[in-house]
């Protein structure tokens, strides 16, 4: 952004310094599973569980309904607001959150919402248990899924962005050893 000043008649250009972004800030999985190891509250643990083993937005997360929950083909069906429309996608669970659901659902109604909080309340559960917010925890599971080989395309998939660029700014936090990629190209 630049601003035009006047000094003794002369016309200077002040040309404000962009500001930094900030990365994504996340946790390391040790620092998650030992945090989530002391929750005591069974609700409010798996809520985090399911945070972690997701990625899922916080919206979705507290939208979600039994019924969303396709436990036969690992899969949910995710709604969230924006805009003032609700936006819809699926995402895959992993196998160890699907038998953790199956259990903790198992004498919901269909209808019933997993989790039954508001998000200003998933706020405060993140605060209290983990010292942040229940976004980090989207970040952490982006991270992890690049620091165990998982590829930045299937990421953006799985985190629903609408651009990939979106899902690429994790990938200055976790930089690709570009020598190891080449092994894996053959020339013969």
């Amino acid at each position: 952004m630049s601003h035009l000043s006047t000094i003794q008649n002369k016309e200077i250009e002040i040309v404000k310094p962009l500001k930094k972004q900030e990365l994504p800030k996340y946790w390391d999985k040790d620092y998650i599973n030992q945090k989530i190891e002391l929750v005591n509250n069974h609700q409010h643990k798996m809520l985090l569980i399911f945070l972690w083993y997701s990625g899922v937005r916080i919206t979705e997360a507290v939208s979600l309904r039994k019924q969303d929950i396709d436990f036969e083909n690992y899969v949910m069906s995710l709604r969230w607001l924006k805009s003032r429309k609700y936006l819809t996608r699926n995402a895959p669970i992993h196998p160890e959150l699907r038998n953790l659901l199956q259990l903790y659902t198992a004498t919901f109604k269909a209808e019933d919402r997993v989790f039954p909080i508001t998000r200003q309340r998933a706020w405060q559960l993140t605060k209290k248990h983990l010292n942040g917010h229940p976004h980090q925890l989207r970040h952490s599971f982006a991270v992890n899924w690049l620091r165990c080989g998982g590829d930045i395309v299937t990421l953006y998939r799985i985190l629903g962005h609408s651009k990939i660029q979106t899902t690429m700014e994790y990938l200055k936090i976790v930089p690709n050893d570009l020598g190891k990629e080449l092994i894996k190209i053959s020339f013969r």
